[in-house]
Formats: structure tokens, C-alpha cells, sequence
């Protein structure tokens, strides 16, 4: 995939170790293996979870002892140290303040949480995961990593009903995919606001846990940290996530984490290697994923500038003359892209977007990702010493 600003999102059964400033030493997708062949689907509750959930899980428990690694990623240094604060707190930690209200916050959303399972075979490529409906008419979020290569997905509602989905629209730079079901007055989730979310708010994390028999899993925990970037194996960065200390397991992908309101503030996507970490999970913010979701759903792409970048460490260490000391190199400008119209140059550092300012080469993915394509945006760069503002149209990016 030619995407915008990073390398391509992929996972992979391998992972390498981090410096992270919690010391993860690798990061998880979460999303379980390839389930083996799926049931006949039924509306009976009992047999369908039964005999579905025990072939995922079996497909789970064979994985694990083949490679003893879930779909994986892997980090590099992220800019906070201890002794810093990124994360101010500027109002009282929003509480479950009793048990009972958590029974009350899962009446409104496991009804509309599904499981996302791929009846495509053992060879289809398709993993087990979770996703949650956000629409009455059957439009399902989820992650890419959970249906990116299956055939044949299906949606199983908590009663046991299994839908077949079709995606209409994916994208593996954030990790995101739209799917949907046919369906009317489905049982919905409230999107809440992540830029409220603030580190000791109550978190209830949902979904399709190691896929285990009798239904969906629920675990509740806080938010440990805002503004997490997770490189993956393939050098592509998830930037901005949130961290949570709800136990997150395969197949929690694409879940909802919700608030103590039971609304998604983020969808549950990645954890640190359980052998090296204790309850290290991620998400992607659900307000930066509204306009990714947004295009998706419509059969589009996320808006896409046309520049791969890199950190500025990296391309000083390569001998790169650099000017500042934060923003994303580009490495190459895409030709023909708006980028390319816009002016922008391989060396150029991009400090800006409008008023984003741009600190790594993830960012500058996540800022643009934030736009609709055709949005104008004016692009600062420093070139030379030298700041420019550049302005560009950007465009609908590539479908990988």
C-alpha cells in the first residue's frame, strides 16, 4: 500500500523487542486465530455459541502451541519519560460507582456486540474477533486485522442469531473496518467523546475473549495513558491510542471499550505480550476514528496526502540535514499525489497541518487521516531552516 506518511499496517507472527516507557517488550494484535470449520448457523443460543465458540477456541489453543505468539506487533521509543506528565488531570476520575451499574451499562451494549467470525475455511486467511453495531439498518465496526483475507464473515449477536457481513469498507493504516449486516432496528452503541477521556476514568472492555463457550467476555479496568504510539513489524505506527488496564485477550479486536456512561470511547485493538506485561492494552480513540469510519462506510478511503515520512532521530542518524527538532521527514513524495501538487519536496519536514502540530511520522498520518478527502489543508514545513505553508486538496488514499 502506498499510504500516506507510514509504512503499510500489517501483522505478523513474529515480534521484536521495544523500549517503551513502560517496558513493553512486544505488542499483540488482538484478534484470535483462524477458527476451524464453523457450524451450521442457527438461531438456537445454546447450540450455535456452543459449537461455534468451541471451534474457535480450538483453533486458538492450536495456534498458540504452534508459535506461542498471538498476531504481533512490535515498538520503538516513544518521547515520554518518567518524571513527565502528559496526562493532566483536570476533573474528578469519572467512576462505575457500583456493581450494579455495570449490569445496567451491559443490558444496553452486549446486545450489540457481536462476535465476528469467518466461515471461510481453514485456508481463507480470516481470524475471530469482535465488532459492534452502530447503526439501527446493521452497519458493524470492527478492526482490519480481524476480516482482512476472510471470505465468507459472519456476525453472531448475543441470543445466538448469526448474520453473514459484508465489508464495505476497510483500511489497514489505522486498523479500521466498516461491515455490515441486513437488519432493522438492531440493537445499537452510543459513541462517546475520547477527547474527555482523561487517565483514572472506569473502562469496561467487551468482547469475544480467547473465544470461550457462554457468550461474551466483560472485564473492567481504567484508562492508563493517552497519546500511545504502537509501531507494528512492518514499521507502520498506530499513533494516539489510548491504554487501558481492562483485560484485553485474542479476540477483543475490534470490541468497544466503553465508558462508565456505556458509550465506546475507543475499539479495542492491540495488548502487550502477556509474558513480559501484566494487563497492557490499547485502543484507538473512537472521536479520531469518526471520520475514518465515516468514509468507509460510504465505499471510501480515508483522506491521503501523498508523503511518506520518517522520525526525525531516524533521519538524523542516517546523516539527514534537519533543521528542527520535531516533525516528520518525508522521504519520498508520491508523484501526481497532493502532495506532490502542493509543492512538497523529499527533506521537507512537516511541522503542521492547519493547527495539528505534526511531532513524528505517525502523527502526520493520524492528523491527515483525521480530514475528508477533498478537505484543503495548509501544510507547514520547514525546508532548509526555512518554514513554508503549502496548501493542499487532499484525496481519497489507497484501499492497503
Amino acid at each position: 500500500m502506498a499510504d500516506d506518511e507510514t509504512a503499510d499496517t500489517t501483522f505478523a507472527d513474529e515480534v521484536d523487542e521495544v523500549e517503551q516507557v513502560d517496558q513493553v517488550d512486544a505488542i499483540e494484535a488482538v484478534a484470535a486465530p483462524t477458527p476451524e470449520p464453523a457450524p451450521t448457523r442457527t438461531r438456537s443460543r445454546t447450540g450455535l455459541r456452543a459449537a461455534l465458540l468451541a471451534g474457535l477456541i480450538g483453533g486458538l489453543v492450536g495456534a498458540l502451541v504452534a508459535s506461542g505468539l498471538f498476531l504481533a506487533f512490535d515498538d520503538d521509543p516513544v518521547t515520554t519519560t518518567a518524571g513527565q506528565s502528559s496526562t493532566p488531570i483536570v476533573r474528578p476520575s469519572d467512576r462505575v460507582a457500583r456493581t450494579g451499574d455495570i449490569a445496567s451499562i451491559l443490558r444496553t451494549a452486549v446486545p450489540a456486540v457481536v462476535a465476528i467470525v469467518d466461515d471461510g475455511g481453514p485456508d481463507s486467511g480470516g481470524a475471530a474477533g469482535t465488532g459492534f453495531v452502530i447503526s439501527p439498518d446493521g452497519v458493524i465496526v470492527s478492526n482490519n486485522h480481524v476480516v482482512e483475507g476472510a471470505t465468507n464473515i459472519q456476525a453472531v449477536f448475543a441470543d445466538g442469531t448469526s448474520l453473514p457481513a459484508k465489508v464495505l469498507g476497510r483500511n489497514a493504516a489505522s486498523d479500521l473496518a466498516v461491515l455490515k449486516v441486513e437488519g432493522t432496528n438492531l440493537p445499537t452503541l452510543a459513541l462517546g467523546d475520547s477527547n474527555d477521556v482523561q487517565v483514572g476514568d472506569d473502562v469496561v472492555a467487551i468482547g469475544n475473549a480467547l473465544a470461550l463457550s457462554g457468550g461474551l467476555s466483560v472485564t473492567r479496568g481504567i484508562i492508563s495513558g493517552l497519546h500511545r504510539e504502537v509501531p507494528t513489524n512492518t514499521g507502520a505506527v498506530l499513533e494516539d491510542l489510548l491504554q487501558t488496564d481492562a483485560a484485553i485477550n485474542p479476540g477483543n479486536s475490534g470490541g468497544p471499550l466503553v465508558d462508565a456512561q456505556g458509550r465506546v470511547i475507543a475499539i479495542n485493538t492491540a495488548i502487550a505480550n502477556p509474558s513480559t506485561a501484566q494487563n497492557v492494552g490499547f485502543a484507538i480513540p473512537i472521536s479520531n476514528a469518526g471520520a475514518i469510519i465515516d468514509q468507509l462506510r460510504s465505499g471510501r478511503q480515508p483522506a491521503f496526502l501523498g508523503v511518506r515520512s520518517e522520525n526525525l532521530d531516524v533521519a538524523k542518524s542516517a546523516g539527514r540535514s534537519v533543521a528542527v527538532d520535531r516533525g516528520a521527514f518525508v522521504t519520498n513524495v508520491v508523484s501526481g499525489s497532493p502532495a506532490d501538487v502542493a509543492g512538497l519536496r523529499t527533506g521537507d519536514v512537516v511541522v503542521r497541518i492547519d493547527n495539528k502540530p505534526v511531532d513524528s511520522a505517525a502523527q502526520l498520518g493520524s492528523v491527515v487521516r483525521q480530514y475528508r478527502p477533498g478537505d484543503k489543508v495548509t501544510v507547514v514545513v520547514n525546508r532548509d531552516g526555512t518554514e513554508l505553508s503549502l496548501e493542499a486538496t487532499l484525496s481519497e488514499g489507497p484501499t492497503n
